[in-house]
């Protein structure tokens, strides 16, 4: 395991100017894995997202840079089409539809919220229960719903065939975010 102390000096590298000081900073990186974009989120002194998209612009010019960010989107997403979840600040109940490995929505959008979760992590398509409303939401903004009961929203039988254990069904109807 890769240690995270080390990250503030890491990141100093990437901007040097010898061609073997970047590669050996892009290999330590590469070496937290799936972590790493953890690690990030976790320093004392929070990173800007421009400086977030700067270093991943920085490591997929390196071997292994591919498959550490494939094994970290695979990782990041804990909710999955069907199940069921609660808004941790608004405390409405849902169903998702969709996922995003980061946030699509433009700019405007995301500005004009009260809150501005991190646009790098996960988000997801939500059909809001007992509403004619789909929300989009971070995944630290949601948690799992242990209620076990259905969601009532019009489009429910648009993108689910059925619900089972707590749990619906996706069907094979594309949704305009997939």
């Amino acid at each position: 395991m890769s240690d995270h102390t080390q990250i503030p000096h890491l990141l100093r590298l990437i901007d040097d100017e010898s061609a073997t000081v970047r590669k050996a900073a892009a290999e330590a990186l590469l070496a937290f894995g799936s972590s790493l974009e953890l690690a990030l989120s976790q320093l004392k002194e929070p990173l800007e997202e421009g400086q977030v998209q700067k270093i991943r612009s920085f490591l997929k010019g390196y071997p292994g840079a591919e498959s550490s960010a494939h094994d970290a989107e695979a990782d990041a997403s804990i909710f999955q089409p069907g199940q069921l979840v609660r808004h941790r600040r608004y405390n409405y109940r849902g169903v998702v539809v969709a996922t995003d490995l980061s946030c699509q929505a433009d700019n405007d959008w995301y500005f004009s919220n009260r809150t501005q979760p991190d646009q790098g992590q996960p988000w997801y398509h939500v059909l809001v229960h007992d509403s004619d409303q789909m929300t989009y939401a971070a995944q630290t903004s949601l948690e799992e719903d242990p209620s076990d009961e259905q969601v009532v929203h019009p489009l429910v039988s648009h993108y689910f065939s059925d619900f089972h254990d707590g749990q619906y069904i996706r069907n094979d109807t594309p949704s305009p975010f997939e």
